[in-house]
This record gives C-alpha cells, sequence and structure tokens, in this order.
C-alpha cells in the first residue's frame, strides 16, 4: 500500500497527495506490492532493499549510501498498548526529492505522522528535514510509551508491596503472585525492546548530524576558497539533530533506570513467592509436630498386648483421649507464643 504526503505551504502541514505524486516530499510503502516498488525505483531511480535486506543486523546493512542516496534503517515498535507487541524494521531512504519508508507492520508512530507533525509544529519542507521528523514523531512515540509504562509498572508495584493485612501471609491475601511474574516479565520484554528501538534511531540521527557537520566542514573550506561551495540538503537541520540526541540519550537512560526497576520488582516477587511457599512448608511442618505425641499416644494403646495396665482401668479411654488433646493443644500453644503459627 502506497500513500504520498506533500508539504503544504500555506498551512505547514503534510496533507495526502491523491496518488503518485513527484512533489511528495513523503512516501510510506506499507507492505508495498512487486508494482508498486518498481513504480517507486523507476520515479526515484534507485533499488529499493527487499524484506530481507532490512531484516540485517550488521551496522553496514543498517545504514550506507549508494550514490548519494542514504539509506536507514531503524528497529520500530508497534502494538505496544497490546498483549503482544510487534518490533520490525523500517527502513528510510533519504534522496535528494523526498524521503521513502518502507514497512510491513503499522506502528502508532507511523500511522499518525501528519497529525503527530502538526501538533509539533516539525518543518516538513524538505526531506531531510521531512526524515528528521519522522525520527522526532518516533521519538515522541518512544517517550510515550516510557511514561505509560511507568504508570503501569507503578500499579504493579502498589501490587507486589502493599502491607500485610493483620499479619496475615501474602497468599492469604488473594494476589497471584505467578500472574504477577508474568506481568514484570512483558513489562520487561517491551522494555527491551523499546531501548532496541531507541538505540537503533540515535545511530540513524547520529548518522544525519556526521552528515551536518560534514556538510558544514565542506562550507568553510568552500569560503576559503578551496572547493566549490556545497549544496547539501544537511546543512537545513539547523542542529535539530543535536537535540534529538539529547533526547533520545534521556530515554535511553530513563529505559535502562526501568529495566533495573523491572529486575528488582521480579526479583522482589521471586521472594515473596519462596516466603509464601515456606509458609506453607512451615504449616505442614508445625501440624506433623502437632499431631506427633498424639499419634505416638494411640499408637501406644492401639498395641494388642495381653497385659497392659490401662486396659483395666475404668477411665483409661478418657484418659488416653485426654492425653492425645492436651499432647496437641501444648505444642500448638508453644509455636503461638513463639509467633511460628
Amino acid at each position: 500500500m502506497r500513500h504520498d504526503y506533500l508539504h503544504e505551504p500555506e498551512t505547514g502541514r503534510l496533507v495526502a497527495a491523491p496518488g503518485s505524486d513527484l512533489g511528495a516530499v513523503w512516501t510510506d510503502l506499507l507492505a508495498p506490492t512487486p508494482e508498486e516498488e518498481a513504480a517507486v525505483e523507476l520515479e526515484l531511480g534507485i533499488d529499493l532493499p527487499t524484506r530481507d535486506e532490512m531484516r540485517g543486523i550488521e551496522p553496514s546493512a543498517r545504514i550506507y549510501s549508494e550514490n548519494g542516496i542514504q539509506f536507514l534503517t531503524a528497529n520500530v515498535l508497534a502494538g505496544a498498548d497490546t498483549p503482544d507487541p510487534v518490533m520490525e524494521p523500517v527502513t528510510f531512504v533519504l534522496t535528494q526529492s523526498r524521503v521513502v519508508t518502507i514497512r510491513y507492520h503499522r506502528p502508532y508512530s507511523l500511522s499518525n505522522v501528519p497529525q503527530r507533525a502538526a501538533g509539533m509544529q516539525a518543518d516538513c519542507t524538505t526531506p531531510i528535514r521531512m526524515l528528521m521528523t519522522l525520527m522526532e514523531v518516533m521519538v515522541d512515540r518512544g517517550g510515550d510509551i516510557l511514561e505509560a509504562e511507568s504508570r503501569r509498572l507503578d500499579l504493579l508495584s502498589r501490587q507486589i508491596f502493599q502491607p500485610a493485612v493483620a499479619g496475615k501471609a501474602r497468599g492469604a491475601r488473594g494476589v497471584d503472585l505467578s500472574a504477577v511474574i508474568a506481568q514484570i516479565g512483558h513489562h520487561g520484554e517491551l522494555n527491551s525492546r523499546l531501548q532496541d528501538s531507541l538505540v537503533t534511531i540515535e545511530r540513524i540521527v547520529s548518522h544525519m548530524a556526521q552528515m551536518r557537520l560534514s556538510a558544514h566542514r565542506e562550507l568553510a573550506a568552500a569560503a576559503d576558497g578551496q572547493v566549490p561551495a556545497p549544496h547539501h540538503q544537511a546543512l537545513g537541520l539547523n542542529g535539530r539533530d543535536k537535540r534529538l540526541l539529547r533526547d533520545i540519550t534521556s530515554l535511553i537512560d530513563y529505559a535502562e533506570a526501568q529495566s533495573h526497576r523491572v529486575s528488582f520488582m521480579l526479583e522482589a516477587t521471586l521472594g515473596l513467592l519462596n516466603i509464601q511457599q515456606n509458609g506453607i512448608i512451615k504449616i505442614f511442618s508445625v501440624a506433623a509436630v502437632v499431631f506427633l505425641p498424639p499419634t505416638l499416644i494411640a499408637s501406644i494403646y492401639g498395641m494388642n498386648f495381653a497385659r497392659m495396665p490401662e486396659l483395666a482401668a475404668p477411665y483409661g479411654y478418657p484418659l488416653a483421649l485426654g492425653a492425645m488433646v492436651l499432647s496437641a493443644i501444648l505444642p500448638y500453644l508453644f509455636f503461638k507464643r513463639k509467633g511460628w503459627l
């Protein structure tokens, strides 16, 4: 599926073009057909990467240049609010005339770029500024996900560490710690994927920053009359890359801190689960000790010997029962006083 977007000078907004338009500043290819890929390749004179090529993890397969065309691939998270988030690569192709994105999933950030760009009052007048806007939108979306995850972790933390009620064990309060561990695992996996996404975006923005610095060095050399003045589109970034890099670094640090928090919550939950299991074992151990003396007494008087003095006693039976009850109560009271129950 192909979508083309134009920059509208009057309003400064991105608007959808009615079909392929050579004046488009951004072409978004969502699971493109061979015909759509061929049309874009013919229009721009480039060779688009295949889906398998997009999945390469080595840096040379993620960020490279061919004939002045930049091919930049980042991992982008989709479905962060669902039980099954998806991480897939998205390739950004930067040409002199437009930006082309190639993707095979539906991340919320890229599906709502015109609205988000309008809200951010982003500059989309040139292809490289359009690419920077796409990076800013994805980073902004990453920040939203981290904020939402932080709130969910706050709720989960209160569920785990809520104070004991009337001295009861945690299992008696109806908290399913195994389900809590599953939730923690989900949050940890989502946080890890988001970190990976931010790191890949950071590489792209760093590459753009290097392009800008290189263009400025060429411009300085041209001012000295050494080389012709460059007409590099990276000159129009005006430090947006530096600001965005600071935002990405802060988000990565925040995600790292949140990762430590998830690890702590997991260890604490496992410890509480261990305490809960130890409490259950303790109950069985105490029960075994409590019923051991009565069992001993019953075993003694259950023997079938001909001469047992207590068999002839008129109150032998109630005395034996009383001894069994008393031998059970005394250990129970002892454990209760010691606080072991």
